[in-house]
């Protein structure tokens, strides 16, 4: 099966992508603002959530080029992996600062998903050789 063209690749990682980080942020600005928790413990939390949301809309949607879905879960684990250090990395900074959480929102939400597309598309979702 051919990959899917550019276009839709891309708006459905956008549909993916906003799910998925939405209820990250969300789940951390929660934990933070209403529970108390600490910033890595609340993104913890809120990349954990997201990751079944993104793996599997983009292992079914945006990234489907009819290879089992399992021989890409180690490299997307690792793609999450560097999501959630970029997003402990400008949760820290946000908080050093003593920026709002609504820094931490939309500084996640303007650098990691476009990150996670390129590691995505030609690492982790990226079609195996055929062998022969």
């Amino acid at each position: 099966m051919r990959s899917m063209p550019a276009v839709p690749q891309l708006s459905w990682f956008c549909v993916v992508g906003i799910c998925a980080t939405l209820l990250h942020v969300c789940a951390a600005w929660m934990m933070v603002t209403q529970l108390g928790a600490g910033g890595l413990l609340a993104n913890g939390v809120g990349a954990t959530a997201a990751f079944a949301v993104s793996y599997l809309g983009n292992a079914t949607l945006t990234f489907a080029n009819g290879h089992r879905r399992a021989d890409s879960a180690p490299r997307y684990l690792l793609v999450t992996l560097a999501s959630f250090l970029m997003t402990s990395a400008i949760m820290a900074l946000v908080q050093r600062n003593g920026l709002p959480m609504s820094a931490y929102a939309i500084i996640v939400i303007c650098t990691v998903p476009p990150s996670t597309f390129l590691l995505a598309k030609f690492w982790a979702f990226r079609p195996r050789p055929q062998r022969s």
